[in-house]
């Protein structure tokens, strides 16, 4: 509205000085000196307008964090860092499920499955393939998928990529053994005779044959997972 005003006057003034020659010229002058005095008025508001406009454009940008949100931030793995972001509890760093755990010039290791099976078969079955049963009576195999990234300058024997040991109900241990896809998933084969190649990737099942109790029980379960000298918990079930 004030914008519209301050060119309304100005245009008033134009028309009044057009009109001056067929005017009388006292009485022009003193609408000039009018239409003046009110195109400053004008110019005056339209001045506070803006700078209080600007003032509530700089409020709006500043949105505060209340004390809430602040302590829910989560913690991610920096680019690079090579180490998690938490630790389990027990003073060891984590691995979790699903988040890459970088190691500069060595390896990008992310575990992107936990299951429980009488029967593992590769995730991609072929026409052919190798799977692991577990024997005993009551016992069921905990299979943990750890998919690793070489960025090494060398082929890394898929064998000495990690070592996982299984604690159930913070007493009860169970070693595991590994085995590596191949062929997209079509099949399994031994880690022992496998590598991955600079800048490729490997899928590693980990297996431990334990009770049905460990599945069903509900009590806590984790993984502390060796990697390059360091063990990393993955807590399963807290």
């Amino acid at each position: 509205m004030k914008t519209g005003g301050l060119w309304l006057a100005t245009a008033m003034l134009a028309v009044s000085v057009a009109g001056c020659s067929s005017g009388n010229s006292s009485s022009a002058g003193e609408n000039t000196e009018k239409l003046k005095t009110e195109i400053s008025k004008l110019q005056q508001e339209n001045k506070q307008l803006k700078e209080e406009n600007d003032k509530l454009k700089a409020d709006a940008l500043t949105v505060p964090v209340n004390a809430e949100e602040d302590k829910g931030g989560v913690e991610l793995i920096g680019e690079g860092a090579g180490t998690p972001a938490a630790d389990s509890g027990s003073g060891q760093p984590v691995i979790v499920k699903g988040t890459p755990l970088v190691i500069d010039g060595v390896g990008e290791y992310t575990i992107t499955k936990t299951s429980y099976a009488k029967k593992v078969i590769p995730s991609k079955p072929g026409s052919f393939y190798t799977y692991y049963e577990a024997k005993e009576p009551g016992t069921t195999y905990l299979a943990i998928t750890l998919k690793v990234k070489n960025l090494a300058g060398e082929a890394m024997d898929a064998d000495a990529v990690a070592d996982m040991q299984i604690k159930y109900d913070n007493k009860y241990e169970y070693s595991t053994f590994s085995t590596m896809e191949e062929n997209g998933g079509e099949d399994f084969t031994y880690t022992s005779i496998s590598e991955i190649e600079p800048l490729k990737n490997g899928t590693l099942v980990y297996l431990a044959e334990v009770p049905d109790e460990v599945e069903s029980g509900g009590k806590p379960l984790y993984a502390d997972v060796k990697i390059e000298g360091e063990t990393y918990r993955y807590i399963i079930v807290k």
